[in-house]
């Protein structure tokens, strides 16, 4: 392997490096925050940690089974004003915007009932953010996240979260982070990659050069210089 490709390789493994490891996101301590008003279950999740702004979802009992004691049909609220998306999901589910477009969950919307059985733990996933010049029900700066709830006596009640900033996503019931490539890093690592592979393949001149320069031996021995036409000499040896 020559010098100049050991040099292109190392190049394009540090551009990669670098992308990579800033498309990692990070767990946002307390994303996922639960309160309670009477019987109903209010959870706020964390759209900026340094302003402290957040999006809120209400999860209210409605009513019961015949037989049962405690509630086991709810509904969701969503608190007027905020926007937020609230996904049915299960234990090592990618919650990221591939996964929402393709409508991989069920999602929960107002005027909708769900049933919740007593002491069954059960996961949402949530997709929040701004709106500013994005379509209806996406994100920029997305936070996606997942909450543990589990109906007890009929009051649901926050077992376990974690959301994430600045990356793709997250599995359900874990903090295994999703990573993104930035699109500035993407474009800079694709323009870098092209003009390191330029500069691989330029020619040597200095080489080609020398070759270009060489002298040789005549008939009886004596060093000769290869013949050229006047003026050239300089071209030639260029």
């Amino acid at each position: 392997m020559n010098t100049r490709f050991r040099h292109l390789v190392v190049l394009v493994c540090f551009v990669a490096t670098v992308a990579y490891a800033d498309s990692q996101g990070y767990i946002v301590p307390n994303g996922i925050t639960y309160s309670s008003a009477g019987s109903m279950a209010v959870i706020d999740v964390l759209q900026n940690p340094t302003n402290g702004d957040f999006a809120r979802f209400i999860l209210k009992p409605e009513f019961k089974i015949v037989g049962d004691v405690y509630d086991t049909i709810f509904s969701i609220r969503p608190v007027p004003g905020e926007s937020v998306r609230t996904f049915l999901a299960s234990p090592n589910d990618p919650i990221n915007l591939q996964s929402i477009q393709a409508g991989s969950y069920s999602e929960l919307s107002m005027g909708s009932y769900y049933g919740f059985d007593l002491d069954v733990p059960f996961y949402v996933g949530v997709y929040t953010g701004y709106t500013n010049g994005v379509p209806a029900g996406f994100y920029s700066n997305p936070v996606f996240g997942w909450a543990e709830f589990v109906n007890h006596q009929g009051v649901i009640q926050l077992l376990d979260s974690a959301s994430v900033m600045e990356g793709g996503g997250i599995y359900v019931g874990t903090q295994t982070i999703i990573p993104v490539p930035e699109p500035s890093e993407l474009s800079l690592f694709v323009v870098g990659v092209f003009m390191l592979g330029c500069w691989a393949k330029r020619p040597n001149n200095g080489a080609a050069g020398n070759r270009r320069c060489a002298f040789s031996f005549g008939r009886h021995g004596r060093l000769a210089a290869p013949r050229l036409r006047r003026g050239a000499v300089s071209r030639a040896c260029a």
